[in-house]
């Protein structure tokens, strides 16, 4: 009995000082930005997810990140042709990510973002704005495909 009793407190011990890493988070550095993110969905105020609708069925709008600082936006209409590709700037500082076109015209705009999760396959940025009706959190959801 007291074998027993040894051996499962040492598997108690081995067991519980194993630790789990599923997550495949990684480093947010402009490297892991890099690429197309396809728009999936976000949130409102913390509300329920809401998918994107895309107009094309068989292709997807997406942003693609070049290392050169810019951003594209690449849109498809409902006849699946490239209708829409706007050119912005992007900046990294930490987990804050500027994207602005203030070298572009005839709008000029910036937009700051937290990027609240980065995986291989998902990026997840935030948004906080204020509005004379409030203060409005949108959470946009991005993948890889």
């Amino acid at each position: 009995m007291k074998k027993l009793l040894s051996l499962f407190t040492f598997l108690i011990i081995i067991l519980s000082s194993c630790s789990s890493d599923d997550s495949d988070g990684l480093a947010i550095n402009s490297q892991n930005l890099l690429g197309k993110w396809y728009l999936k969905g976000g949130t409102t105020n913390n509300g329920s997810f809401e998918n994107h609708t895309h107009d094309c069925t068989t292709k997807k709008d997406f942003h693609k990140f070049f290392n050169n600082g810019e951003i594209t936006f690449n849109g498809y209409n409902s006849e699946c042709s490239l209708d829409e590709i706007e050119t912005s700037l992007w900046f990294l500082n930490g987990n804050r990510l500027t994207v602005t076109n203030t070298n572009f015209d005839p709008m000029i705009y910036e937009y700051e973002y937290i990027i609240e999760s980065l995986t291989s396959d998902e990026l997840i940025l935030k948004e906080t704005v204020s509005e004379p009706e409030g203060t409005f959190v949108y959470r946009s959801t991005f993948t890889r495909n």
